[in-house]
């Protein structure tokens, strides 16, 4: 124990030592925020740590200075969002001065720290009034249907109310930039011809609404059905239209297959060796397994058309889902004994259940088709 007590020591005072090392020389490589920041945090831990304080008196002049001179130069640029960089040079400084004011040593040491908390509220202003006017200039294009200038100017409107909440007519403004950007993407019906069948596509359909509605796609697309639709009464950008090009419900297939099944060194009777003595007969039993596997398979290939409101083509995909009902049944002949635990499960059943109904086969098949189609129309209207 008296070994480890000087050994902590030793780490501690080798790691202070270290940390001070390090914020030197970060001051000696002209990183005079990181060595000014390091400081103080090292005075809070320690207010007498003369490293630290020795440190900070140089850092904090040079710190001062430097940001000073960007900000000079950074408002004599022309470049359009200047004021944002000067904003976050006076919020770098206010941080600094915001620390020193937390740390007692830090503030005993750099009694003239320096706050600039009207000077940021300036440029911030200014800075929102650069992107609500290059907003402005954007919207007058868009209203030539330009859509990429709407999306323009809605990002400048977005960042024109974080810079400053309510500014001018940024929040109605910014509703016009994202209509004006918003592609319209009608849901058309989904038609459905069987001439075996009555069968409904209202699942499928059911599914793809909820699909739209809790996935709005990006944010500037708008999925409306065709009962929206009548609602809205707007003209639709883009018709996503859905057909069934081919579909086959309850196609079944049955084969027999017979598996002879062999066991030795089962008892198969008694033998009395003497008196009161009996000993068991071991043999072999057999028995012939009949099994019997259908399969009642459904299908189908969804057409899937994006296409624009005079029916010109845009895009095109085409996907197919299977589904395959699965039945077994037996009998056997010979020694049940013989049988395995699959055929005796396989034999309880002498004859098939009733099939699928046709209704619940296409809606089977159709839920590996709706989640293709639902990555597909995440997938094309992502980036819109």
């Amino acid at each position: 124990m008296k070994q480890i007590v000087p050994f902590i020591l030793l780490f501690l005072l080798g790691s202070s030592f270290l940390g001070c090392k390090s914020t030197k020389k970060a001051y000696e490589k002209g990183e005079y925020r990181t060595a000014v920041l390091n400081s103080i945090e090292r005075l809070r831990k320690n207010p007498s740590n003369k490293k630290s304080l020795e440190t900070l008196k140089l850092a904090y002049p040079e710190y001062l200075a430097y940001v000073k001179e960007q900000i000079k130069n950074d408002k004599l640029s022309s470049a359009p969002y200047r004021w944002e960089d000067v904003m976050n040079h006076y919020a770098s400084l206010n941080r600094v001065h915001k620390e020193i004011q937390r740390s007692p040593a830090a503030k005993s040491a750099i009694r003239n720290a320096e706050s600039f908390y009207p000077e940021y509220e300036d440029a911030k202003l200014k800075a929102a009034e650069v992107r609500y006017t290059l907003g402005l200039d954007a919207l007058d294009v868009a209203r030539d249907g330009d859509r990429q200038a709407a999306k323009d100017a809605f990002y400048q409107f977005e960042r024109t109310l974080r810079l400053q909440d309510n500014y001018r007519r940024a929040e109605r403004l910014i509703e016009e930039a994202r209509e004006l950007a918003t592609v319209t993407v009608q849901i058309a019906p989904i038609p459905m011809h069987s001439r075996m069948f009555e069968i409904s596509n209202e699942f499928f359909e059911n599914q793809l609404t909820s699909f739209i509605r809790d996935n709005p796609g990006g944010p500037f697309v708008r999925f409306v059905t065709p009962d929206d639709f009548g609602r809205r009464g707007v003209d639709p950008d883009h018709i996503l239209r859905m057909r069934f090009d081919d579909f086959v419900v309850g196609q079944a297939y049955v084969k027999e297959r017979i598996v002879e099944r062999v066991k030795e060194d089962v008892k198969i009777g008694e033998v009395e060796v003497a008196e009161d003595s009996v000993v068991d007969v071991l043999g072999t039993v057999k028995a012939s397994v009949h099994i019997f596997e259908k399969e009642v398979s459904s299908s189908g290939l969804l057409d899937v058309r994006i296409e624009t409101d005079d029916g010109s083509l845009i895009d095109q995909e085409k996907f197919a889902g299977t589904f395959v009902y699965e039945d077994v049944w037996g009998f056997f002949n010979g020694d049940e004994r013989a049988l395995e635990s699959d055929d005796r499960r396989c034999v309880k059943k002498r004859g098939p259940a009733p099939d699928p109904l046709p209704q619940d086969l296409f809606v089977e098949f159709t839920k590996p088709i709706f989640d293709q189609v639902s990555r597909y129309i995440n997938r094309y209207y992502a980036d819109f």
